[in-house]
């Protein structure tokens, strides 16, 4: 990953929300931290995928999610998808793939499909 902080964009703030509509303990305290996540990096390949890091005006709660893939969704009219990863809590990770060789761009929210619970374990 390549390092540029700023702000989640409204597309990428827009996107994680689309992945967060499901109800689960912790999803509030996930959804909280949205619009002060900041983006730590990139992808060197010309994707979507970011790293993220909480932001620091207000630190929002630490959800009891823990760690790892955190949400798994599909791409309508695509053969891509993406992953949304938690460490320690807080939202850590936003990739979004492809499996041709082209980088993936970001999808429209509208165009996410959540995977149901344990479908892509």
């Amino acid at each position: 990953m390549s390092i540029s902080e700023r702000h989640l964009s409204a597309e990428e703030q827009a996107v994680i929300l689309a992945l967060l509509t499901q109800d689960f303990p912790g999803v509030d305290e996930l959804r909280a931290q949205v619009p002060s996540a900041i983006v730590a990096g990139r992808c060197g390949c010309g994707c979507a995928t970011v790293d993220l890091r909480a932001g620091t005006k207000p630190r929002a709660l630490a959800s009891p999610v823990q760690n790892g893939v955190l949400i798994s969704a599909s791409v309508r009219g695509r053969d891509d998808g993406v992953l949304l990863f938690v460490e320690n809590g807080h939202l850590s990770y936003l990739e979004v793939y492809s499996v041709d060789d082209e980088p993936a761009s970001l999808p429209q929210p509208e165009d996410v499909t959540v995977d149901p619970p344990g479908s892509w374990e």
